[in-house]
C-alpha cells in the first residue's frame, strides 16, 4: 500500500456516498470538515452513485439535507451520466430505446438523446437502467429489439438495492438477467466497477489517473472500479466492506483506510 502522506498529490476525489460519507441518516465522522477543506483547498471532488433510477437532484437534496454545504448539480455523477457519455461516444446522434424511470428519461433528453417510443420497430441501443417503473411491454419489446440485434446496453451491474432491515429492490442487474435469458444475448454494463465509469470521470475531471481516487466502501464495485480504471483506489471500513476481505483481495488496494475521516486528517 501507498504512503498516507501520498494522498496530498491527489487532485480529484470521487466519493461513494451512503457507506462512505453518511450511513444512512447518520454523517460519518470527519466527512463534513473533510468536504469543506477540499472546497477550501480546491482541490477537485464529485460524489458517485451507481443508482441510475433517481434525477442528479435528488442527490443534491440529500446531502444538503445532510449538512454537507454548497453540494451542486455539477458535484453528483451517476451510472446514468456515465450511460450517456458512453452512447455519445460511440453513436453519432444516438437513438435510444430506455427501460427507465421518468427521472432517468428526463437526463438522457436533457442530454439530446432520442428516446424512441415502446412501439418502435429499430434503435441504436437498448438501454437498461434500475426501471422502477419496468412492465411486461417494455422488458418485451427490450427483448425482441435486442433478438434483432440492437446492442444491449446496461447502467449498472448491481443485482439489488438494499434497503434498512435488510430488505431490497430488484435492482438492473436482475432486470438484465431475464433478458439475458430470454434473447441470449448479455449486457454490456458500463457503471461501477466498469472502465467506461473512470472514462468519464476523467473526462468529467480532466485531472491524471494516477492524481484522480475512487473513494468507497465496496470492494466489488468501488474499489474494482479504481483498480479497473486505473486510478487510485481508496476503501474505507466504515460500510460494507471488512479488513479481511480487503487485505484477502487479489489485486493490490492502494489505501485501507478506517474512514474518510483519515483523509481529513493527512490532508488539514
Amino acid at each position: 500500500m501507498m504512503k498516507i502522506e501520498n494522498l496530498r498529490d491527489i487532485e480529484c476525489f470521487v466519493f461513494d456516498m451512503d457507506g462512505t460519507l453518511y450511513l444512512g441518516n447518520n454523517v460519518i465522522e470527519g466527512a463534513h470538515e473533510l468536504i469543506a477543506l477540499l472546497e477550501e483547498k480546491g482541490i477537485k471532488y464529485f460524489y458517485f452513485t451507481n443508482n441510475s433510477s433517481r434525477s442528479p437532484m435528488e442527490y443534491v437534496a440529500r446531502l444538503n439535507r445532510l449538512g454537507f454545504a454548497g453540494v451542486t448539480l455539477d458535484k453528483i455523477l451517476t451510472s446514468g451520466h456515465v450511460m450517456i457519455h458512453y452512447l455519445k461516444t460511440h453513436f453519432d446522434a444516438p437513438k435510444v430505446f430506455l427501460c427507465g424511470t421518468p427521472a432517468l428519461e428526463s437526463q438522457f433528453k436533457e442530454a439530446g438523446i432520442t428516446l424512441l417510443p415502446v412501439e418502435t420497430e429499430s434503435c441504436d441501443a437498448v438501454v437498461i437502467g434500475f426501471d422502477t417503473t419496468m412492465d411486461y411491454k417494455k422488458m418485451d419489446n427490450a427483448c425482441r429489439l435486442i433478438a434483432k440485434g440492437a446492442p444491449f446496453l446496461a447502467t449498472n451491474i448491481d443485482r439489488v438495492c438494499p434497503l434498512e432491515g435488510g430488505a431490497f429492490m430488484i435492482d438492473c442487474g436482475s432486470m438484465c438477467r431475464a433478458i439475458e435469458h430470454a434473447t441470449g444475448k448479455e449486457a454490456k454494463f458500463t457503471g461501477k466497477p466498469f472502465p467506461e465509469t473512470v472514462d468519464y470521470i476523467l473526462a468529467a475531471a480532466g485531472t491524471e489517473k494516477r492524481k484522480t481516487a475512487m473513494v468507497g466502501d465496496r470492494f466489488y464495485t468501488d474499489v474494482m472500479t479504481a483498480i479497473n480504471g486505473g486510478i487510485v483506489s481508496i476503501a474505507v471500513l466504515s460500510g460494507e466492506a471488512t479488513l479481511e476481505e480487503l487485505e484477502a483481495a487479489e489485486e493490490p488496494i492502494d489505501y485501507i483506510l478506517t474512514s474518510v475521516d483519515e483523509i481529513y486528517q493527512t490532508l488539514k
